[in-house]
């Protein structure tokens, strides 16, 4: 019976491994590719408009 506690014991440890790098995976990586995407629009966006701004 020990044996069983002792086998389940490592495949909760498993699961639980495999669950947390599965949220950090698809909700965490993903976050910050859009914040580095969208902070290099704007910026490509300021350049066009000061490229085409006269004024200068």
């Amino acid at each position: 019976m020990k044996k069983y506690y002792k086998s389940l014991g490592n495949q909760l440890g498993v699961i639980l491994a495999c669950v947390g790098i599965g949220i950090i995976s698809v909700v965490i990586v993903p976050f910050w590719w859009w914040l580095i995407a969208a902070g290099g629009g704007i910026v490509y966006c300021g350049f066009t408009i000061m490229n085409h701004n006269n004024h200068c």
